[in-house]
């Protein structure tokens, strides 16, 4: 078992989680109500757990090399360009660790200077919107929108792992 702690003033971002050895499929909503009233997507890992997410992720998005492209994507790497055709895809960094939300709610705080919504939740497309609690420093971003994977990003070189 493991606990994330701030890189920077230390503080436990997490309860005590287990490494899974790969992060599993992501789903995509079904468009069907949750059993606890939200239309979030399924989450990627199951509470108490958590893994490293290999692909970009998250903020900065930059325009797909082919225009024409629309194919199978993970949800949340890729999303329409509002300034033309095609789309954008993540170009974020990679090596995040990937938790439930519900998981650290309450310990971590939003970041007021990252304002989004979407239809259902935050997109999580404009940068980290978690802040820690005891310094303030920027440590993950939180995607809760019914497009794309219920899951928070912790910023690999935010945040440590250390033994619970």
């Amino acid at each position: 078992m493991s606990v994330l702690t701030c890189a920077a003033c230390g503080r436990r971002l997490s309860p005590p989680l287990c490494l899974l050895p790969e992060l599993p499929a992501r789903l995509g909503h079904d468009g069907r109500t949750n059993a606890d009233g939200s239309r979030h997507a399924p989450s990627t890992v199951a509470r108490g757990t958590y893994a490293m997410d290999l692909e970009p992720s998250g903020a900065p998005f930059v325009p797909h090399p082919d225009p024409e492209w629309r194919g199978e994507a993970v949800p949340g790497t890729i999303v329409l360009d509002p300034d033309g055709p095609g789309c954008l895809m993540s170009a974020g960094p990679r090596g995040t660790l990937v938790v439930l939300p519900a998981d650290v709610k309450g310990l971590l705080v939003p970041n007021s200077a990252v304002q989004e919504l979407g239809c259902c939740g935050v997109p999580g497309r404009k940068g980290p919107n978690e802040l820690c609690p005891g310094c303030g420093a920027e440590v993950a971003t939180l995607t809760a929108e019914c497009t794309g994977p219920y899951e928070t990003h912790f910023l690999p070189d935010a945040v440590r792992v250390v033994s619970a």
